[in-house]
């Protein structure tokens, strides 16, 4: 991996991150959030993985636009090919 596609990544993680915490957050706020959510979320989360294509296309486009930005362009690999 090159240092460019390390940065995406980075990128990434973070943004995916923020938008959790910010989420958690508004629930906290509304003391909408009980102890054992995050466990109950998790959980729901590894079972939906692969049911939801709209997400992981959302996600693919976002990717791009975060690796084009940063001039990887051709590099990018491309969605269900090997």
């Amino acid at each position: 991996m090159t240092r460019k596609e390390h940065t995406l990544m980075v990128h990434m993680f973070t943004r995916q991150t923020m938008l959790i915490s910010s989420i958690v957050e508004v629930l906290k706020s509304r003391n909408f959030f009980e102890p054992d959510d995050i466990e109950a979320f998790e959980a729901l989360v590894r079972q939906r993985e692969n049911e939801n294509q709209e997400i992981f296309h959302a996600v693919v486009n976002q990717y791009t636009v975060f690796a084009q930005g940063l001039g990887l362009g051709d590099d990018l690999p491309q969605v269900g090919k090997t």
